[in-house]
């Protein structure tokens, strides 16, 4: 039943309390607008706009690497907490993301979910709260192939490169066999190894790269499980706390919404904000950097409201993608496998003329279609793991393949346009501050058909091959298991995830050349000296891989430009 809304006196109080909780994490862990701006401190030098995936990251590396020349940081999230580390980490608490939807219904979602723009895609929306998305993620990092990073500017490249494997270490990814392992995993990766080659535009065959800490990273220390950007943040806001408020650090303010930047002769001199309906003016200093970071899409809307050029909002691209579930006899697999078998988890990258994919199996001897029933969770019950590793014993295998493919971008094309993907903003409708929303149009081009039509049919081929027989494997669809593999038109309707359910928005403030892009090898816009960038906006090319590896490479790139103006 619902329970009553609580109210604020005017009795002040150290941790408030609700019907059920002492909110002690929110409190140790935000400030107020006047606990952060009016402390009588010197002007920040920093100011991160989002406390997600790439925004609690890059905060977090400006206070860490700023701490010789006393940097002082401040976050501003439009949510409040929620839960201090990713949900997978957590006993069935019963967070979720929501199922997507074509516009917002007016509350929110799965608790914290909002859909903030409009566009032609049902999408899930944002997690508004600390963490955003990077609480809910689904872990898969792999890097960009070669022929990827050849698209962007070499010195990102280069970075890239030089970077990846610090990176990878931090966020668990590394060593890849700490969390996957067992007999399931050993017989799986050999057995696509061995007909990975025979399929026509299967490239490699690769261990699972997971952001998931299996192991502790040294003696006496926790694993912290599956990353999240919200306990690195949570632990510097906790150690900058130690200090007077006037010469802190490092703050997070919540519940603030973000109406527009103003910016004048080059430089971006306030923000614009909504605190708890009440309209504020932030003071920015030129010598201050302003980090959007509020997701793709947002911070694209919120840079065509601020300073607007005419290659903003263009080259959008997500990602192509497609599940295909089916089931293959264990013999087929290896020639003995052990009876009680553990999750497995491998990628293979494949590529053709029309674009680069990857599949990423997961597989598991589950009595359900679920291959992954084992895998991204938190267990406490020790009787309870025990009674469902027992329920592995089926004769089959069950196996997700979940493929991956890039979307072409369109630099060049004026937004908007009739045939295209990109942003901007909407002259039919505001949001609840008064400003104009995004509207987001993303398409397929005949070529990205193209790529998805292949992806799909490869992914086909590999399982055939791995079955060795067509008696050895069977199909998901149309509600059951069949004997036939399903045709592209079935894989299509069936089992294609819509384009705007990928969270992988990306591409529209690309980082290049002036005249040429929207922002330079640091993120910064290259009219306004001091607004940068940390997201997926800021992505030149898409690739196939799932872009959190890449994009946090890039949000540790931004962090030490901002250390070092």
């Amino acid at each position: 039943m619902p329970l009553n809304k609580l109210v604020e006196d005017n009795q002040p109080t150290i941790v408030q309390e609700t019907t059920f909780s002492h909110d002690v994490l929110g409190r140790y862990i935000c400030n107020t607008w006047d606990e952060a701006v009016n402390n009588g401190g010197a002007p920040f030098d920093a100011i991160v706009l989002g406390a997600g995936m790439f925004g609690a990251y890059c905060a977090q590396k400006i206070y860490r690497q700023g701490a010789a020349s006393n940097k002082r940081v401040l976050v501003l999230e439009a949510g409040g907490f929620l839960v201090s580390e990713h949900v997978q980490n957590l006993a069935r608490i019963g967070l979720n993301v929501p199922g997507s939807v074509p516009s917002d219904p007016g509350v929110p979602r799965e608790t914290v979910w909002g859909l903030p723009w409009r566009g032609n895609q049902a999408t899930p929306g944002l997690a508004y709260c600390i963490g955003g998305r990077s609480l809910y993620w689904g872990g898969w990092t792999p890097r960009l192939t070669p022929a990827d990073q050849a698209l962007w500017p070499p010195v990102l490249s280069s970075y890239l490169n030089a970077t990846y494997s610090m990176v990878e270490s931090e966020i668990g990814v590394t060593p890849s066999t700490d969390f996957i392992t067992g007999a399931l995993y050993t017989a799986l990766k050999a057995r696509l190894t061995t007909v990975g080659p025979t399929v026509t535009n299967i490239d490699s065959v690769e261990e699972a790269p997971l952001a998931v800490q299996g192991a502790p990273p040294a003696s006496g220390l926790f694993s912290f499980d599956k990353y999240s950007s919200a306990p690195i943040l949570v632990d510097a806001i906790r150690e900058a706390a130690g200090n007077p408020d006037s010469s802190r650090r490092l703050f997070l303010v919540p519940r603030v919404h973000v109406i527009r930047l103003n910016a004048s002769g080059g430089f971006v001199n306030s923000i614009e904000v909504d605190v708890a309906g009440q309209r504020k003016l932030l003071p920015v200093t030129p010598n201050c950097a302003v980090v959007l970071a509020m997701g793709a899409i947002e911070s694209t809307r919120v840079a065509l409201l601020s300073f607007p050029t005419p290659l903003m909002g263009r080259n959008l691209m997500a990602h192509l993608r497609t599940n295909i579930t089916v089931r293959i006899r264990r013999s087929a697999i290896a020639a003995t496998l052990p009876t009680q078998l553990e999750t497995a988890a491998v990628l293979v990258r494949g590529s053709s003329p029309q674009g680069r994919f990857h599949l990423q199996f997961t597989a598991s001897a589950s009595p359900t279609s679920a291959s992954d029933d084992l895998l991204f969770r938190m267990i406490p019950d020790l009787d309870l793991l025990s009674n469902i590793l027992d329920a592995q014993k089926s004769d089959w295998v069950a196996m997700t393949v979940r493929g991956l493919g890039e979307m072409e971008g369109n630099k060049s094309s004026l937004v908007p346009n009739n045939v295209g993907s990109w942003i901007n903003l909407s002259p039919f409708e505001a949001d609840e501050f008064g400003s104009s929303r995004a509207w987001v149009q993303l398409v397929t081009t005949p070529n990205d058909s193209n790529l998805w039509n292949l992806m799909d049919q490869t992914a086909l081929d590999l399982v055939q091959k791995m079955a060795g027989s067509s008696n050895n494997i069977e199909y998901l669809y149309n509600g059951g298991w069949q004997a036939a593999p399903p045709s592209l038109s079935i894989v299509s309707q069936q089992m294609r995830d819509g384009l705007g359910t990928t969270h992988h928005e990306s591409g529209t403030l690309w980082m290049g050349a002036p005249g040429s892009s929207v922002t330079d090898e640091n993120g910064r816009f290259h009219h306004i000296d001091n607004a940068y960038v940390t997201d997926l906006s800021i992505f030149p090319t898409v690739g196939s891989a799932n872009p959190v590896l890449i994009g946090l490479v890039l949000a540790r790139k931004v962090a030490e430009a901002v250390v070092n103006r």
